[in-house]
């Protein structure tokens, strides 16, 4: 297991007997992330998705997470450095996603101060996994578990 950008990654090769530091060595990495983002990454109608395979080169597919119903996997397969370079490229587009979302300064859906309770959010979001929803951290629907409010807590 290693490191690319602070993502936790695991890198395999996937040619049996070829060792794992050879160059051009096709190779699979995990990387988790939050579930939130992957309808971000995917994009509208795949746009981001395919456009990190073909900047890159790699095959990319979002996976649900073996454990945490709260993260997912991005699969990325391909060549070290392929992998390398799509795995930034990942990392970029999530930074972004957090900085235009502000999400680095609060949780999204966290209400402001003095807010009222009628402003919770306590429907999920039916376009943000699907890279739908143009609204951002203005959304009246939540993006994630975490964002949902019970009206009597």
């Amino acid at each position: 297991m290693g490191q690319i950008g602070g993502f936790p990654q695991r890198l395999e090769s996937s040619q049996h007997g070829v060792p794992v530091g050879n160059f051009g060595a096709s190779a699979t990495a995990k990387i988790s992330i939050d579930a939130s983002f992957a309808g971000a990454i995917i994009g509208k109608n795949g746009v981001n998705s395919r456009q990190i395979c073909r900047q890159t080169g790699v095959k990319l597919s979002i996976k649900d997470h073996d454990t945490d119903p709260n993260q997912r996997n991005i699969e990325l397969e391909g060549t070290f450095d392929q992998i390398k370079e799509a795995s930034t490229v990942v990392r970029h587009l999530i930074m972004n996603i957090s900085a235009s979302s502000g999400r680095a300064e609060k949780p999204m859906g966290a209400p402001s101060q003095g807010a009222s309770p009628n402003h919770y959010k306590k429907k999920m979001c039916e376009k943000f996994p699907k890279g739908l929803c143009t609204f951002g951290e203005r959304c009246h629907f939540a993006h994630s578990a975490s964002e949902l409010r019970n009206p009597l807590a």
